[in-house]
């Protein structure tokens, strides 16, 4: 896990030039925000802004939906390899990065990449969209948090699929040097150990988790992109 220090604020005047047209559907609210706040590390853009702009825009309207707000939401960038951190932690109290960290994908979505997702029941596959993360329990990797899938017929599947938020040995470091990429799930966001275990009882019945990939047909589709 990174935790971020000293998180520097740019503006986005220079950034927005590689914005996308799909970013141009973005509430202005939201691209405001974006444009004037966008978080970096040493390495600077640790989060895609176009990727960043779809997050905000999601919560803001899943928050307005439900009449609910959230302290967190979490970003699993999937256009990313399993051997980069691609799991973003926000406090939308600041838009702070809290941490970034390694995180699965579905062993049938791909290798290194995961690049074919699907809400089907035993598919083994990541489901992309935005999805709640509810009660925790205890299973059969120990504590997780359940997840609501909020994109009807992109994710809605969730609870029946059972994937859920939790930690488990192959969501290992380790594992990236003896195979090539980090671990893979039935479908589950797993995180490692150690920040899963910060984290959990923050996240529960407190945040959304978005799964983003530059897929066409869910962009278009996704009613949180599009109030």
């Amino acid at each position: 896990m990174k935790k971020i220090k000293n998180i520097v604020f740019l503006p986005l005047i220079l950034i927005l030039a590689s914005f996308s047209k799909r970013a141009d559907k973005l509430n202005t609210a939201t691209k405001s925000i974006v444009k004037k706040t966008v978080q970096v590390s040493e390495q600077l853009n640790i989060i895609d802004p176009i990727v960043l702009a779809y997050a905000l825009e999601g919560v803001k309207n899943i928050e307005d939906s439900l009449r609910v707000n959230f302290k967190y939401i979490a970003i699993v960038d999937f256009s990313k390899p399993s051997t980069e951190q691609r799991f973003f932690l926000l406090d939308l109290t600041d838009t702070s990065v809290v941490c970034t960290d390694y995180v699965c994908h579905g062993k049938y979505s791909g290798e290194n990449y995961a690049t074919s997702f699907s809400n089907q029941i035993e598919s083994n596959k990541s489901s992309l969209g935005f999805y709640r993360l509810s009660e925790m329990y205890m299973g059969a990797h120990g504590l997780s948090i359940r997840m609501d899938g909020l994109d009807n017929g992109f994710n809605n599947n969730a609870r029946k699929r059972a994937i859920v938020m939790h930690t488990a040995d192959y969501a290992n470091e380790s594992v990236i040097k003896e195979l090539g990429r980090f671990g893979r799930s039935l479908g589950c966001p797993t995180l490692p150990e150690k920040t899963f275990n910060q984290f959990a009882s923050q996240l529960s019945n407190n945040a959304i988790i978005f799964h983003y990939y530059p897929d066409k047909n869910y962009l278009d589709s996704s009613v949180w992109l599009h109030k």
